[in-house]
């Protein structure tokens, strides 16, 4: 199985998703406001480290490091984040309300690319030209609780913390290390089992 599995950022939207007087957020008012998003461009994003410096040893490095750039993903344009600390920008969002979403468990069909914050890709579907089906419960944390939530035919940017990712363990001799954020272009092509 590929090393994939990740979602977007949040800050730059209209609404935050609290319920008025709660502190709670609705995911469904989020998910609506992020479809309506047509502020800004996606474009590259460019991260700067800035004065970060090591920490000591890796994993409190790449924690200090994640955690400033998911900051930085939250500012941008239409980037909404959810209760988990998961953040997404819908890139092409599908607006009829009858169009099919997974339920936990379904196979999904999806064409996907993972970035570290480097912006170096370490795996993607794209590049090989084939999209990968996948138990939709069976990957990692971003993904699962994305997944249900998009509908078949849109591309969402997933920004991932790393505890919602790899967490302090990362891909042991691969390429994520411990404490990781991620950034994933996840499109939802299909749910086979519907067909």
């Amino acid at each position: 199985m590929p090393a994939a599995l990740l979602i977007t950022a949040c800050g730059g939207g209209d609404g935050d998703g609290r319920e008025a007087g709660t502190d709670e957020i609705d995911t469904a008012a989020v998910i609506a406001d992020a479809r309506a998003c047509t502020g800004g461009e996606a474009g590259p994003f460019a991260f700067e480290a800035g004065q970060l410096t090591a920490l000591g040893e890796p994993a409190a490095f790449n924690a200090a490091l994640s955690a400033a750039f998911i900051d930085a993903a939250r500012q941008r344009a239409c980037v909404f984040t959810l209760a988990s600390g998961l953040s997404l920008r819908i890139d092409r969002a599908v607006t009829d309300d009858t169009a099919a979403s997974p339920d936990s468990g379904d196979l999904v069909t999806v064409h996907y690319e993972g970035k570290l914050i480097s912006g170096e890709v370490f795996d993607s579907s794209y590049a090989r030209d084939e999209p990968a089906t996948f138990p939709s419960d069976r990957l990692i944390a971003g993904w699962v609780e994305a997944l249900p939530l998009m509908r078949v035919g849109e591309a969402w940017t997933l920004y991932i913390p790393s505890d919602l990712a790899y967490g302090e363990r990362g891909t042991p001799g691969g390429p994520i290390g411990p404490n990781q954020a991620l950034t994933f272009r996840l499109e939802l092509l299909a749910l086979p089992d519907a067909e």
